[in-house]
C-alpha cells in the first residue's frame, strides 16, 4: 500500500510548511492515472496525521486527469 508512504510525505511537507500552526484543511488533486486509491490515501492520512499539526485537518481529494498527485492548497489556523 504505497498510499501510506504518500500520506507520510504529504503530512511531513504540510507540517513543515505550517511552521507550528494548526492545519485546518488540505486539498490534494489525484490524477486518474496516478494509481493512488482515494480511500487508502484518506485512511493513511488520518493515521499518519495523529499527533501532528495536521491531525484533524479536513482532507479534500479532487479527481483530475493524468498521472498527477499534487498538494494543491492548505488552510492553517492558530498555533498547534
Amino acid at each position: 500500500m504505497h498510499e501510506l508512504a504518500v500520506a507520510e510525505s504529504i503530512v511531513e511537507m504540510i507540517g513543515e510548511t505550517a511552521m507550528g500552526r494548526r492545519v485546518m484543511k488540505v486539498t490534494v488533486e489525484i490524477g486518474s492515472l496516478s494509481c493512488v486509491s482515494r480511500e487508502a490515501l484518506a485512511f493513511s492520512f488520518a493515521i499518519v496525521a495523529e499527533g501532528t499539526a495536521v491531525e484533524g485537518a479536513e482532507l479534500e481529494l479532487r479527481d483530475v486527469d493524468g498521472e498527477v498527485l499534487i498538494v494543491k492548497s492548505m488552510e492553517v489556523g492558530g498555533t498547534a
